[in-house]
């Protein structure tokens, strides 16, 4: 394989997976609100369980933005520099 074509694989990989790590990120935010709201509507809310469940929640969020706002943002580069990969394997200077 050459350098290009191995390099826009891994690239193609590592993509996915961050979209994929963003799609898990969502379902465990979904999982902690909806847990949260059941906790709060309930008769007694236990404060203690709404309190780790709302730490949890936060820290997905953190994690989300900094998936969303600097791993996908290194990540644009990467795909665009696809191209000069393959033409610096030419020997083409662009």
């Amino acid at each position: 394989m050459k350098p290009h074509e191995v390099m826009a694989e891994r690239t193609s990989e590592l993509e996915a997976a961050l979209y994929e790590l963003l799609a898990v990120c969502d379902r465990y935010r979904t999982a902690a609100e909806q847990l949260l709201a059941s906790e709060r509507a309930g008769e007694e809310p236990r404060q203690q369980l709404v309190h780790r469940l709302e730490q949890m929640s936060g820290r997905v969020e953190r994690i989300i933005t900094i998936l969303e706002d600097e791993a996908l943002t290194e990540l644009l580069p990467m795909l665009d520099r696809l191209f000069t990969l393959e033409r610096a394997e030419r020997g083409e200077d662009i």
